[in-house]
């Protein structure tokens, strides 16, 4: 395979690189993108975040494609793997790759890549003057953005809690916290803030 993953119109955190790393490389098509709540981790310590489980996908797969010295697909892959690091919260994560894949495509020359890589960034407001102090968009905690990601695709408190495995008093109280900061009155103009900022925006 010589090109890197296109999931156009999927959110990061609910689909991943599948068939996007290297043939035979194990790492990237795993089967795990896409799937429903994740069930214990494999050391016993608890159930596994499904955005950090596409993470590891993402990076897993720019990983393979860094082994076999391809840029252009390592590059498209830590794109998203930067969106999969947003979509759960962990802002320093998402610059760090997104600087590395602006590195590659800057060496390549790869005009056109670098230009999305810039939309993402203004998009995500990564090192810009509208993040918190705790690097945050628009106020939000990790976990409040895992909800209001939640919050975008329909589902109810119940669904919810069951997706992120906490309780449905916990996320009426996140869902709170959501609309007002977001300065909202309900879950649909929260949803429709998330979708106009392209906060869960995948890869184009």
């Amino acid at each position: 395979m010589n090109s890197g993953p296109t999931p156009e119109g999927d959110d990061a955190a609910g689909s991943g690189p599948a068939g996007s790393g290297p043939a035979g490389s194990g790492s990237a098509g795993s089967g795990s993108a896409g799937s429903g709540p994740a069930g214990p981790s494999s050391d016993g310590s608890g159930p596994v975040d499904p955005a950090v489980r596409q993470l590891e996908a993402w990076d897993a797969a720019a990983g393979a494609w860094e082994a076999l010295r391809q840029p252009y697909a390592e590059a498209r892959c830590l794109m998203g793997a930067a969106h999969a690091a947003l979509a759960s919260g962990d802002r320093q994560g998402a610059a760090a790759r997104l600087g590395r894949a602006r590195e590659l495509a800057t060496r390549l020359g790869a005009t056109p890549l670098l230009e999305q890589l810039d939309v993402f960034a203004r998009r995500a407001r990564i090192g810009g003057s509208e993040e918190t102090a705790d690097g945050h968009p628009l106020g939000l905690t990790a976990r409040e953005l895992e909800v209001l990601c939640e919050v975008t695709k329909g589902r109810s408190n119940r669904e919810i809690a069951e997706a992120l495995f906490i309780s449905v008093k916990t996320v009426s109280v996140h869902v709170s916290n959501i609309l007002a900061k977001l300065g909202v009155a309900t879950r649909g103009e929260a949803a429709a803030t998330a979708h106009r900022l392209r906060l869960f925006d995948a890869p184009l």
